[in-house]
This record gives C-alpha cells, structure tokens and sequence, in this order.
C-alpha cells in the first residue's frame, strides 16, 4: 500500500471510538509512530494542507492515509473518565480553532474523538474533510458534541478562541445543524453497518435520541426559533449548498 509500511517494524490495530475507519497504529523503521487510517467506504483524498495538523506521510486515492501519531487522549475519553481538564486544555483547543477559523477554514469533524489532549494542550486530528464555511456552524457543532458527552463550553476556551460569539446567534446555528444531521444519513448507514460493535451502536442511538428531545425543548421553549432557523438557511447561497459541506458531525 504504502512504501513506508513495507519497512515498518510493527503494525498492531489501534483501539478506539472511531465509526468510520479502521485504524492500525504502526512503528516506523525509524522508531517513529503513525496511525494507518482506512476508511470503510472510499472518499476523495484531503483537499487542503492545514498548518499545525499532524503530518501526512502518505495517502492514496483510495482515502488511505498514514498519518503522523499524536501522543495523549481522546478529549472523549478525558470526559468519559470524569478526569479533570484543565483550563489549560480548553485554552488549548480554543486557539487550535482560531487558527484554522482565521485562516478561512473549518475542519469539519469536531467531534470529541478527532481531539487529543496532552501534556497541557490539545490537538485537532483526522483532517480528512477541511473546508470553507462559517466558524459559527463548527462552533456550534462542537457544542452539540460536547452536550451529547454531559458536559458544555468552559469560558476558557473562549479566551483560546479570542473572541466570544453572541449566544442568541450560537444557539440558532446549532438548531440548524441539529436539523441537519437528524434528517442526514449517517445514523441508517450507522444502523447497516456490520462491522459497528453493539456498544457503539447503542451510541449512535442514544446520541439521536438525546438531540431530537434537546431539539424539541428549543422549540417548545421559542417558537421564534423557527423563522430564526428558515432564515438562516435561506441565506445561504445556492453555491454553498451544491459545492461545500457543513461542519460534519459524525465521526
């Protein structure tokens, strides 16, 4: 597949969350350490090179991407633990959105596995779909995840990402998105998957659960809401609906 691998000391499955790939960890002749990453269905290769994101050594037209190894945890994990994270951290992730936000790109899946924490920062990671779009819907997308996993955004990140959002605006791009990925595709792929373990498949399910009863306290809470979200779709420019994807939220 790769040049690199062909030389490579050991490769051994990686453990994790992911829903969409399959991912081996390898040891490098060198003594180096990448994460081979393999996607169940074949998608188009990285469309932009990101500063700061961990190195590709390699990758195909398949989708295949060996990709350099970030030491740490998933921010998933952090959470799931009950483990503290620090200031530090939320500051951490707060400036790895700035920079790529102030740049005119969005990763795209923010979702809580494609972060890693260590050693007082963080790291965005699986750059497979970077985009243009509004900082908005990523911000608010990062909320979502972060409310699915039973927690919210500290005011330290905000002090990493420079500048707070209003909340109204915020809140209004989250129904959006929420709208969006109930009425997507992921979760009858999710269900006809049979490579997906059962515990996260029972995930998935309570993940669409827990949004369609928050979706549905927004409305009940605001009727306005509802030509809030009409005109913010309405607003986008047909361009952006044909040719750009918004912030993905599946993993």
């Amino acid at each position: 597949m790769f040049r690199l691998l062909q030389t490579a000391v050991r490769v051994e499955p990686l453990e994790g969350d992911g829903l969409t790939n399959v991912l081996h960890l390898v040891t490098l002749a060198d003594g180096r350490k990448a994460v081979l990453r393999q996607p169940k269905v074949a998608r188009d290769l990285p469309k932009f090179v990101v500063p700061g994101a961990p190195e590709i050594l390699a990758h195909n037209g398949r989708g295949d991407v060996l990709v350099e190894y970030v030491e740490g945890r998933t921010l998933a994990d952090v959470l799931a633990d009950a483990l503290p994270v620090s200031d530090e951290v939320w500051r951490s992730i707060g400036d790895a959105f700035r920079k790529i936000h102030r740049v005119g790109l969005l990763h795209n899946d923010v979702n809580l596995y494609n972060i890693i924490v260590g050693d007082g920062r963080a790291t965005l990671i699986d750059w497979d779909n970077p985009g243009q779009g509004n900082p908005l819907d990523e911000l608010a997308a990062f909320e979502e995840h972060l409310y699915l996993h039973g927690t919210s955004l500290p005011q330290a990140f905000w002090l990493g990402y420079g500048s707070t959002p209003d909340s109204g605006l915020l809140r209004t791009h989250r129904i959006a998105g929420c709208i969006g990925w109930l009425a997507s595709e992921d979760w009858r792929e999710w269900e006809d998957d049979r490579t997906l373990r059962p515990e996260l498949l029972a995930r998935v399910r309570n993940w669409r659960k827990l949004l369609a009863s928050w979706l549905a306290d927004q409305f009940r809470t605001d009727y306005r809401l509802a030509t809030e979200v009409a005109e913010l779709q309405h607003r986008q420019r047909p361009e952006d609906r044909h040719e750009q994807r918004g912030p993905q939220h599946s993993q």
